[in-house]
């Protein structure tokens, strides 16, 4: 499959992430997830278990959302929740565009019930136009999650990412290093054709 400039453009930010952060790079990986709905509530309460893992430490995450307008605003409001105040950049971020693709093609069983589902949701994000993530299993939650958190996880790193450079840029200007205060006006160069940061 023919990478998208999208995907090019990530792919270069995420190079940025091992050659600036190194191990410090956030990690978001699902645990558990739990929806619950009834039919007389106007509301739909998620509970999101995750692993937050940065170098050696990780921890679980625990966030509930229980008024949520349907699963996917609740994923999206809990995630915003746990993650939104250490990360500002975060409320840039909208979510314009949610699509299921199931491919029946793979299903093991005769019915056709086992299909996996591929979730691709389309953000925008302000003032930088919209960006895509997908992913793939066979459980619509899952891969619902899956891909907010792959795109919570690349946010995130991103303004990790702009406030290291930032302290590096500093510290190049004191001690008047040129070569290196290029280099690092290149880097947030390309931090910001994705996001917008405070300084």
């Amino acid at each position: 499959m023919i990478k998208t400039p999208e995907e090019f453009k990530r792919e270069n930010i995420k190079q940025l992430f091992g050659k600036i952060l190194s191990s410090q790079k956030v990690k978001l990986e699902p645990l558990k997830v739990s929806v619950d709905e009834t039919w007389k509530s106007d509301f739909t309460t998620v509970d999101l278990e995750i692993q937050l893992t940065k170098g050696e430490v990780s921890e679980t995450v625990k966030i509930k959302e229980s008024q949520a307008k349907g699963f996917v605003d609740g994923m999206f409001k809990a995630c915003h929740q746990a993650f939104a105040e250490k990360c500002p950049s975060l409320c840039n971020l909208k979510l314009v565009n949610y699509e299921l693709t199931p491919s029946f093609k793979k299903s093991k069983n005769t019915i056709g019930s086992d299909a996996s589902v591929e979730v691709s949701i389309t953000m925008e994000v302000k003032d930088h136009g919209v960006a895509e993530f997908s992913s793939t299993s066979r459980s619509i939650l899952h891969s619902s999650v899956a891909v907010t958190l792959e795109a919570f996880q690349f946010y995130m790193n991103c303004e990790s990412t702009f406030r290291k450079i930032k302290l590096i840029l500093e510290d190049a200007n004191q001690r008047n290093r040129g070569d290196i205060a290029q280099s690092c006006i290149a880097d947030l160069s390309t931090l910001t054709q994705v996001n917008t940061y405070e300084s």
